[in-house]
Protein backbone atom coordinates (compact mmCIF):
# COMPACT_ATOMS: atom_id res chain seq x y z
CA UNK A 1 0.00 0.00 0.00
CA UNK A 2 1.10 3.35 -0.77
CA UNK A 3 1.25 6.08 1.78
CA UNK A 4 -1.40 8.15 -0.08
CA UNK A 5 -3.93 5.41 -0.01
CA UNK A 6 -5.41 5.56 3.38
CA UNK A 7 -8.20 3.39 4.56
CA UNK A 8 -11.27 5.26 5.48
CA UNK A 9 -13.48 4.11 8.22
CA UNK A 10 -17.04 3.19 7.46
CA UNK A 11 -18.32 6.25 9.27
CA UNK A 12 -16.12 8.57 7.24
CA UNK A 13 -17.17 6.87 4.05
CA UNK A 14 -20.87 7.25 5.00
CA UNK A 15 -20.33 10.89 5.93
CA UNK A 16 -18.50 11.86 2.72
CA UNK A 17 -20.38 9.71 0.24
CA UNK A 18 -23.98 9.69 1.55
CA UNK A 19 -24.75 12.27 4.23
CA UNK A 20 -23.02 15.45 2.98
CA UNK A 21 -24.17 15.07 -0.66
CA UNK A 22 -27.72 14.29 0.50
CA UNK A 23 -27.77 17.34 2.77
CA UNK A 24 -26.40 19.55 -0.01
CA UNK A 25 -28.99 18.17 -2.45
CA UNK A 26 -31.83 18.92 0.02
CA UNK A 27 -30.64 22.48 0.52
CA UNK A 28 -30.46 23.07 -3.24
CA UNK A 29 -33.96 21.57 -3.71
CA UNK A 30 -35.40 23.77 -0.93
CA UNK A 31 -33.88 26.90 -2.46
CA UNK A 32 -35.11 26.01 -5.95
CA UNK A 33 -38.65 25.26 -4.70
CA UNK A 34 -38.77 28.52 -2.72
CA UNK A 35 -37.69 30.48 -5.80
CA UNK A 36 -40.30 28.64 -7.89
CA UNK A 37 -43.09 29.80 -5.54
CA UNK A 38 -43.64 26.66 -3.48
CA UNK A 39 -43.53 26.64 0.30
CA UNK A 40 -41.34 23.64 1.11
CA UNK A 41 -40.93 24.53 4.78
CA UNK A 42 -44.72 24.64 5.27
CA UNK A 43 -45.07 21.33 3.46
CA UNK A 44 -42.37 19.76 5.63
CA UNK A 45 -44.15 21.05 8.74
CA UNK A 46 -47.43 19.54 7.54
CA UNK A 47 -45.84 16.15 6.95
CA UNK A 48 -43.84 16.36 10.17
CA UNK A 49 -46.98 17.15 12.17
CA UNK A 50 -48.43 13.85 10.98
CA UNK A 51 -45.48 11.83 12.26
CA UNK A 52 -46.23 10.74 15.86
CA UNK A 53 -42.87 11.54 17.48
CA UNK A 54 -42.21 14.80 15.65
CA UNK A 55 -45.78 16.11 15.64
CA UNK A 56 -45.57 17.23 19.29
CA UNK A 57 -42.69 19.59 18.41
CA UNK A 58 -44.72 21.37 15.73
CA UNK A 59 -48.09 21.24 17.42
CA UNK A 60 -46.98 22.96 20.62
CA UNK A 61 -46.35 26.25 18.82
CA UNK A 62 -49.46 25.90 16.71
CA UNK A 63 -51.51 24.88 19.74
CA UNK A 64 -50.47 28.05 21.55
CA UNK A 65 -51.49 30.11 18.49
CA UNK A 66 -54.77 28.23 18.24
CA UNK A 67 -55.32 28.68 21.98
CA UNK A 68 -54.79 32.45 21.70
CA UNK A 69 -57.11 32.60 18.68
CA UNK A 70 -59.69 30.51 20.56
CA UNK A 71 -59.48 32.85 23.57
CA UNK A 72 -60.03 35.86 21.32
CA UNK A 73 -62.93 34.22 19.48
CA UNK A 74 -64.49 33.05 22.78
CA UNK A 75 -64.37 36.57 24.20
CA UNK A 76 -65.86 37.95 20.99
CA UNK A 77 -68.61 35.35 21.13
CA UNK A 78 -69.33 36.18 24.78
CA UNK A 79 -69.71 39.85 23.88
CA UNK A 80 -72.01 38.88 21.02
CA UNK A 81 -74.04 36.64 23.33
CA UNK A 82 -74.45 39.47 25.84
CA UNK A 83 -75.60 41.80 23.05
CA UNK A 84 -78.11 39.20 21.86
CA UNK A 85 -79.38 38.64 25.41
CA UNK A 86 -79.91 42.36 25.93
CA UNK A 87 -81.76 42.51 22.60
CA UNK A 88 -83.92 39.56 23.70
CA UNK A 89 -84.69 41.30 26.99
CA UNK A 90 -85.63 44.48 25.15
CA UNK A 91 -87.87 42.57 22.73
CA UNK A 92 -89.54 40.70 25.61
CA UNK A 93 -90.35 43.99 27.35
CA UNK A 94 -91.75 45.38 24.09
CA UNK A 95 -93.82 42.21 23.72
CA UNK A 96 -95.24 42.63 27.23
CA UNK A 97 -96.07 46.26 26.47
CA UNK A 98 -97.81 45.28 23.24
CA UNK A 99 -99.72 42.50 25.03
CA UNK A 100 -101.00 44.91 27.67
CA UNK A 101 -101.92 47.40 24.95
CA UNK A 102 -103.80 44.66 23.07
CA UNK A 103 -105.68 43.69 26.23
CA UNK A 104 -106.69 47.30 26.90
CA UNK A 105 -107.84 47.71 23.29
CA UNK A 106 -109.83 44.46 23.46
CA UNK A 107 -111.49 45.73 26.64
CA UNK A 108 -112.28 49.02 24.92
CA UNK A 109 -113.73 47.13 21.93
CA UNK A 110 -115.90 45.10 24.27
CA UNK A 111 -117.13 48.25 26.04
CA UNK A 112 -117.89 49.95 22.72
CA UNK A 113 -119.72 46.86 21.49
CA UNK A 114 -121.86 46.90 24.62
CA UNK A 115 -122.54 50.59 24.09
CA UNK A 116 -123.54 49.96 20.46
CA UNK A 117 -125.95 47.24 21.57
CA UNK A 118 -127.48 49.59 24.14
CA UNK A 119 -127.83 52.36 21.56
CA UNK A 120 -129.46 49.98 19.10
CA UNK A 121 -131.89 48.85 21.79
CA UNK A 122 -132.67 52.49 22.63
CA UNK A 123 -133.17 53.27 18.95
CA UNK A 124 -135.52 50.30 18.57
CA UNK A 125 -137.45 51.40 21.65
CA UNK A 126 -137.55 54.96 20.36
CA UNK A 127 -138.72 53.79 16.93
CA UNK A 128 -141.42 51.69 18.57
CA UNK A 129 -142.56 54.60 20.68
CA UNK A 130 -142.41 56.85 17.61
CA UNK A 131 -144.56 54.36 15.70
CA UNK A 132 -147.02 54.32 18.58
CA UNK A 133 -147.09 58.15 18.72
CA UNK A 134 -147.52 58.35 14.96
CA UNK A 135 -150.49 55.97 15.08
CA UNK A 136 -151.95 57.96 17.95
CA UNK A 137 -151.66 61.27 16.01
CA UNK A 138 -153.08 59.67 12.88
CA UNK A 139 -156.11 58.47 14.85
CA UNK A 140 -156.56 61.89 16.47
CA UNK A 141 -158.64 64.55 14.79
CA UNK A 142 -156.53 67.02 12.74
CA UNK A 143 -157.85 69.90 14.87
CA UNK A 144 -156.58 68.38 18.16
CA UNK A 145 -153.27 67.31 16.61
CA UNK A 146 -152.78 70.87 15.25
CA UNK A 147 -153.18 72.23 18.80
CA UNK A 148 -150.76 69.74 20.44
CA UNK A 149 -147.89 69.64 17.92
CA UNK A 150 -146.79 73.31 18.27
CA UNK A 151 -146.27 72.66 22.00
CA UNK A 152 -143.77 69.84 21.36
CA UNK A 153 -140.00 70.27 20.97
CA UNK A 154 -138.91 70.81 17.37
CA UNK A 155 -137.09 67.42 17.14
CA UNK A 156 -140.04 65.49 18.49
CA UNK A 157 -142.47 67.35 16.24
CA UNK A 158 -140.30 66.75 13.17
CA UNK A 159 -140.03 63.00 13.88
CA UNK A 160 -143.77 62.62 14.41
CA UNK A 161 -144.75 64.74 11.41
CA UNK A 162 -142.24 62.90 9.16
CA UNK A 163 -143.85 59.57 10.09
CA UNK A 164 -147.49 60.59 9.55
CA UNK A 165 -148.99 59.75 6.15
CA UNK A 166 -149.31 62.71 3.79
CA UNK A 167 -153.13 62.95 3.75
CA UNK A 168 -153.34 63.16 7.52
CA UNK A 169 -150.38 65.59 7.59
CA UNK A 170 -152.10 67.90 5.11
CA UNK A 171 -155.24 67.90 7.26
CA UNK A 172 -153.17 68.76 10.39
CA UNK A 173 -151.37 71.63 8.56
CA UNK A 174 -154.77 73.04 7.45
CA UNK A 175 -155.83 73.35 11.08
CA UNK A 176 -152.55 75.03 12.20
CA UNK A 177 -151.77 78.72 12.01
CA UNK A 178 -149.86 79.64 8.82
CA UNK A 179 -146.70 80.47 10.81
CA UNK A 180 -146.68 77.10 12.60
CA UNK A 181 -147.47 75.24 9.37
CA UNK A 182 -144.55 77.00 7.63
CA UNK A 183 -142.15 76.31 10.50
CA UNK A 184 -143.02 72.60 10.68
CA UNK A 185 -142.83 72.27 6.91
CA UNK A 186 -139.25 73.62 7.06
CA UNK A 187 -138.46 71.20 9.89
CA UNK A 188 -139.75 68.23 7.89
CA UNK A 189 -137.78 69.17 4.77
CA UNK A 190 -134.52 69.37 6.71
Amino acid sequence: MEPNDKEYSKFQWFLFVVLIPSFFTLVVIFVLLSVAGFNPIGTVKDYASKVPGISSLFNDKEDSKVQIEDDVSVSELEVEIQAKESKITQLESELETKDSEIQSLELEIENLSDEIVKLQEERLAKNKSLEDLTKMYEQMSPKNAAKIIPNLKDNEAREILSSINTEKLAAIFEKMSPEDAARFTQLITQ
